[in-house]
């Protein structure tokens, strides 16, 4: 076994990696004597190529680049080693690393620092099972598109058997009909009037369509569109490039109009307006990113769970305090499919390619189960 390089370091440079900052580059590549497909003039140059060809939006490609980048660092620092030069036991032996990063002072840093602080690091801490699993799997990918493309022959991480997280279905992350009351009431208690009107329109916008944090951060108010019948219909862009339409309610469509008008807008949708269809909460009608939705969403989470506190509803507010903005699409085809049973709509709606990825959220067949058995088998109570 190759000595860990890591072992004599006091500290890693993740800064002034020159190798690394090729992943962020648009890679020419200039004709070479590789007889590969690809045709790149290093491993990172081939890392690269593999992240910008194959991530098919934004999201895929920060979490594929991360990935990416974590295991071109574990190789350098600890095995010396360019992508080309690992082997099965590397990959035996970086699954057990991401499972507890040590030393932890050089990998890990509880503090989210922005990519260029010096006290940025690869990980936040130990990963989960099941993202240790889809980190080889990215890495693995990696690989496989590699001698696909004739670089290597072999994909040492397709030999190493893969951390399995035990297989639970059901959706947890969900919120009941009272925790997304209680975060309508915290965003009314908003003094901005701004503010307001665009916390509303956002929650009630990704509570009612199901729709992904990114597909609606990506979206411009020119993506509503009224049919023949006068009912209003978001396009959207989801995974894979999927383009699909979800309703929008007369009432969502009279928030909407609401909140135009409070950023200066006309409330009427103009044809082919380029604005974003979620600003930031200022009055320059910028687009509110991902991050900024994200924290917004917490944001309206924890003060809700403050006024379950202050109604002692404390399990509640638990969970709003564990709450994002998945939880909110969760919520949605949960409540949609206990009150409806219809995962056929449920499907269209949220995206999904396979209906047993719906099925996750038909809850009532647990209920049934339970009232049953419950009600039919009982022992005499201990007096």
């Amino acid at each position: 076994m190759t000595k860990s390089v890591t072992s004599m370091l006091s500290r890693l440079d993740f800064q002034s990696n020159a190798v690394i900052a090729l992943l962020d580059s648009d890679v020419v590549v200039e004709p070479s004597q590789h007889p590969d497909l690809i045709q790149a003039n290093s491993d990172i140059e081939a890392a690269a190529i593999w992240v910008n060809t194959t991530a098919t939006n934004p999201k895929s490609r920060r979490v594929m680049r991360k990935e990416v980048e974590r295991f071109i660092f574990w190789s350098q620092y600890t095995r010396g080693k360019q992508l080309s030069q690992i082997n099965v036991m590397d990959v035996n032996d970086y699954a057990t690393f991401l499972a507890d990063p040590q030393p932890r002072e050089l990998w890990v840093s509880e503090t989210k620092y922005p990519r260029k602080h010096e006290q940025w690091r690869p990980f936040a801490g130990p990963l989960s099972l099941s993202s240790q699993r889809y980190a080889l799997m990215q890495i693995g990918s990696m690989y496989a598109w590699m001698v696909k493309g004739g670089r290597l022959k072999g994909n040492p991480v397709g030999l190493v058997r893969k951390p399995h997280a035990p297989e639970d279905n059901t959706i947890k992350r969900l919120l009941p009909e009272e925790g997304i009351a209680l975060a309508f009431e915290a965003i009314s208690l908003t003094k901005s009037p701004r503010k307001r009107a665009r916390d509303h329109f956002m929650f009630s916008l990704y509570y009612l369509t199901g729709v992904r944090t990114f597909e609606a951060t990506t979206s411009n108010m020119s993506s509503l569109k009224c049919s023949a019948n006068g009912t209003w219909w978001l396009t959207v862009l989801g995974k894979r490039n999927k383009v699909r339409e979800v309703p929008i309610s007369e009432e969502l469509y009279q928030d909407l109009r609401l909140y135009r008008e409070t950023f200066g807008l006309p409330p009427d949708i103009p044809a082919k307006d380029p604005t974003p269809l979620l600003l930031a909460a200022n009055s320059k009608l910028k687009r509110a990113h991902t991050s900024t939705v994200l924290k917004a969403i917490i944001e309206i989470m924890t003060r809700a769970a403050g006024l379950a506190i202050q109604r002692e509803q404390f399990e509640l507010a638990d969970r709003l305090s564990e709450a994002t903005t998945h939880w909110l699409r969760h919520s949605c085809f949960s409540h949609l499919a206990k009150a409806t049973g219809d995962l056929v709509m449920i499907k269209s709606l949220a995206g999904h390619s396979k209906i047993e990825t719906t099925s996750r959220y038909l809850h009532t067949e647990n209920d049934n189960l339970h009232a049953r058995v419950v009600q039919t088998l009982s022992t005499p109570r201990l007096k």
